[in-house]
């Protein structure tokens, strides 16, 4: 049996850099993955998202380019180019993080599924293999999140759509029905909006995006209704039925009850982390209520020599924040440092709708619920 000084479960934002960070030190790793290298960020997120976020935007721009002074007669989109951009950019991204990983000494890339079996004992089932045992002195999960699919009265067997099969459409929806008005449904949103389809979004909050500042949401909406996207906020979906290639959503908000009707069902009601089947009950690793994985602020979890890092452990959902645990926990554990600490980190993100919302640090409702006295302006 193989023994490694760290053995690392999933090669996503946080996975990865840890590996190089670890065995430049000299040690041994394993870096294990079941699906693909990059994760989420290269594969279903950040990169594929962004690369057809420009696409809308080119549309957009086309669309506008009377008022620039340049007359265009007529443009179309094609959704199979548009996909094989995507994919292509995709593929050099995860093409060079796989490079960049066989570049670096002490690391062995295993493709496989992964169950923690002791505190230093991994079985990984391999396609077309034997299954394998590894050991490791320290084990990190890094697998990520995926998306949630709530539970709805006739959804589940109907051809809906998540975060990451949206983008392998090779046709533009006539009606695309949201439901979820968060950063994923806004950003898929406006952009088959600006391909052409008609975009309702729908969300049990009373505002979009209801963790920003009250103004900010405000002006999202004016933005969002301005492109002839519906919102139907502060309202429940009750039922869902799919017949004759068209979606039926029965809706109940204040003022009633209606059904809305559309050819494409996004479903962006959030993401829940990969914790199961890893074999982590059995072994005393704590979880939260949604599934996550109790670490501290070193991301150490409940049982020793036993860390997780990125969604699946709770932390924002961005790739710069999966990158500074893993630079937290090296840091930490390998470096000796004492006083580095996850705690009380500033958060950084943006959202890629036009134009761009970005935030940093705390939203003016936590400001006065934190802060006793403050002060607010507003720079326009």
């Amino acid at each position: 049996m193989k023994k490694y000084d760290a053995v690392i479960i999933g090669a996503g934002q946080s996975g990865m850099p840890l590996a190089k960070k670890i065995s430049a030190k000299g040690l041994k790793v394993a870096l294990i993955e079941k699906r693909v290298i990059g994760g989420t960020c290269i594969n279903d997120g950040c990169s594929p998202t962004k690369t057809m976020v420009a696409s809308a935007r080119v549309a957009h721009l086309v669309g506008r380019a009377g008022d620039y002074g340049v007359n265009v007669k007529e443009f179309s989109i094609d959704q199979k180019t548009i996909k094989a951009r995507k994919n292509h950019i995709v593929n050099t991204f995860r093409g060079g993080a796989i490079k960049g990983l066989e570049k670096a000494e002490n690391i062995d890339i295993i493709l496989g599924k992964a169950t923690i079996k002791g505190s230093n004992s991994i079985i990984i089932v391999r396609e077309g293999q034997n299954d394998l045992e590894i050991k490791g002195d320290k084990i990190f999960i890094n697998t990520g999140s995926s998306p949630f699919i709530p539970e709805i009265e006739g959804l589940k067997g109907t051809p809906y759509l998540t975060s990451t099969s949206i983008m392998e459409l090779e046709e533009t929806p006539r009606h695309l029905i949201i439901l979820g008005g968060g950063y994923i449904g806004l950003e898929f949103g406006q952009m088959f909006n600006r391909f052409g389809s008609k975009i309702t979004i729908i969300d049990k909050a009373p505002r979009l995006v209801p963790k920003e500042d009250k103004d900010v949401c405000e002006e999202i909406s004016k933005i969002f209704a301005e492109d002839e996207i519906t919102s139907h906020l502060d309202t429940s979906v009750t039922k869902i039925n799919f017949e004759n290639n068209q979606f039926k959503v029965h809706l109940e908000g204040k003022s009633g009850t209606k059904t809305v009707e559309g050819t494409h069902l996004l479903v962006a009601t959030g993401r829940k982390p990969n914790s199961n089947d890893l074999g982590l009950e059995p072994l005393g690793v704590n979880l939260s209520k949604k599934g996550h994985i109790a670490v501290n602020d070193i991301f150490e979890t409940s049982v020793p020599n036993i860390y997780a890092l990125g969604d699946v452990a709770g932390s924002p959902p961005f790739t710069h924040m999966a990158y500074n645990d893993a630079h937290i926990a090296f840091r930490s554990i390998y470096e000796g440092d004492k006083d580095i600490s996850s705690k009380d980190r500033l958060l950084p993100y943006c959202v890629f709708i036009d134009p761009q919302l970005a935030r940093i640090g705390i939203n003016e409702q936590e400001a006065i619920k934190k802060i006793s006295h403050i002060k607010l302006a507003n720079f326009s």
